[in-house]
């Protein structure tokens, strides 16, 4: 019985139990470590299965230190980052900034990401209390200037600001051009989607209650622990790349530590890999920043 309760099994067997927002919670009480997130990809290894993850970073708009080592970080690891740039927030500096960087894929970050809800609802700039065309109309400009500052690394892909997309834009972004999209959670939410591949984020390593600073090491572990354990084990679709959401203009430096060693981690272990944002999205058939070329 002991063996069978060891760490690594025991959150195995509890993700078969559970729910996996349920699982996550009940992690938060034990003390998660790297061991343990180790033994969770060995599972994988032990079932002859890779667990498929990808990287995007929100709201960048302008080169900056916090930028440059984004970036770096990219490079070192060769992890392709999903920067999701705010179109009318970019400024033309961005572009050298981003040249010569072969790991990163632009994604649309929303419009201006200002919030259009109404008065007590949570945040949101793609939908809110105006109608679909006028959004539609927003995004559209917004990826024409995303087109004329960053071209060559541009793909069409709805990136929304505070992870929501109202269900009416969600169904209409197909004729505004976009081929992907991403939210936040399980993307069976997003059945609406009508044909748009969905790519979401599940891990957050930030505690947002607290400013934005890392939430911790056993906290962050858990959450991806939790996650894997829950595609392994079937509680969650076993297919859905597991999304890492990050923020590089609030980092500390227990999160740049915490993102260093992590890509590292992955990358050494057979049983995990980071993919990109052209293989999450399912766009390996059209040229870069040219998928969404006829709708605009």
């Amino acid at each position: 019985m002991r063996g069978f309760l060891r760490r690594g099994r025991l959150a195995g067997w509890l993700a078969a139990m559970v729910p996996a927002r349920r699982l996550h919670y009940m992690r938060r009480m034990q003390a998660i470590d790297w061991n343990d997130l180790t033994r969770e990809l060995d599972l994988w290894a032990d079932a002859r299965r890779v667990a498929a993850l990808w990287w995007r970073d929100d709201d960048a708009a302008e080169p900056g230190r916090p930028l440059s080592r984004l970036l770096d970080l990219a490079s070192t690891h060769e992890v392709e980052l999903g920067l999701a740039v705010i179109p009318m927030a970019a400024t033309e500096a961005l572009a050298p900034a981003l040249a010569g960087h072969n790991h990163v894929a632009v994604l649309q970050h929303g419009y201006r990401h200002q919030n259009h809800a109404p008065a007590g609802a949570p945040a949101v700039e793609c939908g809110g209390a105006r109608p679909v065309d006028a959004v539609l109309a927003e995004l559209n400009d917004g990826y024409r200037r995303l087109r004329q500052l960053l071209a060559p690394h541009l793909e069409p892909v709805l990136a929304a600001p505070w992870n929501r997309i109202d269900p009416p834009v969600l169904a209409r972004l197909g004729e505004a051009g976009f081929a992907g999209a991403s939210a936040v959670g399980p993307r069976r939410a997003m059945a609406g989607a009508h044909g748009l591949a969905i790519a979401n984020v599940h891990v957050d390593p930030l505690n947002w209650k607290d400013g934005g600073r890392f939430a911790g090491l056993s906290k962050a572990l858990s959450a991806l622990t939790g996650e894997l354990s829950a595609r392994r084990t079937g509680v969650v679709e076993a297919a859905e790349p597991l999304g890492l959401l990050t923020h590089h203009l609030v980092h500390d430096a227990a999160t740049w530590a915490f993102l260093d060693r992590l890509f590292g981690l992955v990358a050494a272990h057979p049983a995990a890999r980071w993919r990109g944002v052209r293989e999450v999205f399912g766009l390996h058939h059209a040229p870069r920043a040219a998928a969404a070329e006829a709708g605009r």
